[in-house]
């Protein structure tokens, strides 16, 4: 599909845009944002936004991380590496946020899981989850 929008989230930093679940999907809109502690990259990511409107997640998140101060591990051999326990911690936080299933005839209640298996895309501001929809990334303001 040929790319619709492009929609970079909060993108002088200025706006604080939350917390929000992009979930992976053939949409043609493509979300991205700043990540990885002070390596400041860039992301991107297809499908459609969630937003997640309660502050003690993005709270929650910005604890976790801040422990890092703005270098998270990597899944990299050269880098440091995510700690199991560090892991687990995350995996608890994540697994509070909930994300309804919502259709026109049934609304379920759910939450998102971290997704170990992918792992490799773990960083500061870039999660991977598991949502009631399918993969996704959540993400959150990068603490640089």
């Amino acid at each position: 599909m040929a790319e619709r929008a492009y929609v970079f989230l909060d993108p002088d930093g200025s706006q604080g845009a939350g917390v929000v679940v992009v979930v992976q999907a053939p949409t043609g809109v493509i979300y991205a944002s700043q990540v990885g502690g002070g390596a400041n990259e860039e992301r991107c990511v297809e499908g459609f936004a969630i937003p997640l409107f309660a502050p003690q997640h993005l709270a929650a998140l910005v604890s976790f991380f801040g422990r890092y101060g703005g270098n998270p591990p990597s899944s990299e051999a050269s880098c440091a590496r995510w700690q199991d326990r560090n892991l687990q911690a995350l995996a608890e936080i994540v697994g509070q946020m909930p994300l309804w299933h919502t259709s026109r005839t049934k609304d379920e209640p759910a939450f998102l899981e971290f997704d170990r298996a992918r792992l490799p895309e773990l960083t500061e501001g870039w999660i991977p989850v598991i949502t009631p929809y399918g993969p996704g990334i959540l993400m959150h303001q990068n603490g640089d």
